[in-house]
């Protein structure tokens, strides 16, 4: 069982964007599916970095579920 989570903090939409289509993100969304039966992803714009819990409950609350 392998649990991994991480944040991204983009300036903005199109680079958040640029960010998901390239470089190593890129190449680990690729794999995921060799590596998990599941991942969730949510995005959203606020002034302020998120802390862990905040943003644990928020993917949990209102994140998107890719089932592979």
């Amino acid at each position: 069982f392998v649990y991994q989570q991480y944040i991204v903090a983009p300036k903005n939409e199109e680079a958040m964007k640029n960010f998901a289509r390239s470089g190593e993100h890129l190449k680990a969304m690729k794999q995921s599916k060799s590596i998990a039966d599941k991942l969730s992803t949510y995005s959203y714009v606020a002034e302020k970095f998120p802390d862990w819990n905040t943003a644990k409950q928020l993917i949990h609350k209102n994140g998107k579920v890719l089932t592979f």
